[in-house]
């Protein structure tokens, strides 16, 4: 079976999506996928080793590189086309693919539902991991969720010596970023010296982080490296981010820091689970950096005493 699959962004969700995919890889034999993906995302799909060809979908480079690749889609012919989006832009790649078969999310948007001969069902739950796993059903599966994702990440990315918690400070927007991880950093490094404490993001900061254990490498990670580190660290800290995402895809204890986003619908999944910590304040710069080294705490403590 060759199926295309449409999800192009943003990278939590692909997260999401590859989540689904990496059960129907378990469960259906000889399935082959190609996935159309933003460039600056593919990486990650890349790393998942579940996808046979990556399509490209430079969001960036206008209008005729859009038309090229619709083209590109419209070349080969598959037995699935499934639109994880439900958006306009991936709409039209729906369109342009030569299936007989087009299933689109029950919440699509932006006129994107037209373009599909079938649909979803409705899940009873809002967290988009579980709207995902009614693509699931289609195929004869139960929309039951499995761990079954991994990542193949560069090894030779260097990381620190020993056990580490990691930070990442970042997220898509300035309102989902918790302001005070520099304190959180410091913190932990005083309470904990035999752990080294990773910060990690694509933007520079200039914070004086000067101890001996706190290891600062923002501005310093490609998307790549930040999988690898992922994949190795003890404990994530992150906003509403998709390196919150990636650790629990690969069970890691996860501390999530949400504000104006609902967890319920975008938190660590599963949402209700004892590797996770959820920590929730309308304004993030209301949450106390107290009660988020306490809940870092609880998860260090577990580890280190193999909890």
């Amino acid at each position: 079976m060759h199926i295309l699959v449409i999800k192009p962004s943003s990278l939590g969700d692909v997260v999401h999506g590859l989540q689904v995919v990496a059960i129907m890889k378990k469960h259906i034999k000889n399935l082959h996928i190609d996935w159309v993906i933003r460039d600056c995302f593919s990486d990650v799909v890349a790393s998942s080793r579940l996808v046979d060809r990556i399509l490209l979908f430079r969001r960036r480079t206008g209008v005729l590189a859009f038309f090229k690749l619709l083209r590109t889609i419209g070349e080969r012919s598959y037995d699935v086309v499934l639109d994880m989006q439900g958006l306009a832009r991936s709409g039209f790649m729906t369109l342009a693919a030569k299936s007989p078969r087009k299933i689109g999310r029950c919440d699509s948007r932006e006129m994107s539902r037209i373009f599909y001969n079938e649909k979803i069902a409705q899940s009873d739950s809002p967290h988009a991991i579980d709207i995902l796993l009614q693509f699931l059903p289609k195929f004869g599966l139960n929309p039951q969720f499995e761990h079954a994702l991994n990542f193949y990440a560069d090894e030779n990315f260097p990381r620190p010596d020993g056990p580490y918690v990691l930070l990442f400070p970042e997220s898509s927007r300035a309102e989902k970023q918790w302001p005070s991880f520099y304190k959180l950093a410091k913190n932990l490094a005083d309470a904990y010296p035999q752990l080294q404490i990773v910060l990690a993001g694509q933007n520079s900061t200039n914070w004086n982080l000067s101890k001996k254990n706190i290891v600062n490498l923002l501005g310093k990670t490609k998307l790549a490296d930040i999988l690898g580190l992922i994949k190795h660290c003890e404990l994530v800290v992150a906003n509403d981010s998709a390196p919150m995402h990636i650790g629990a895809a690969l069970q890691k204890k996860i501390v999530a820091l949400f504000g104006p986003t609902d967890f319920q619908k975008y938190g660590p999944y599963p949402v209700q689970c004892d590797r996770h910590i959820i920590l929730a304040e309308r304004d993030l710069k209301n949450l106390p950096v107290a009660d988020v080294f306490r809940a870092c705490a609880l998860q260090i403590d577990n580890f280190l005493h193999g909890h």
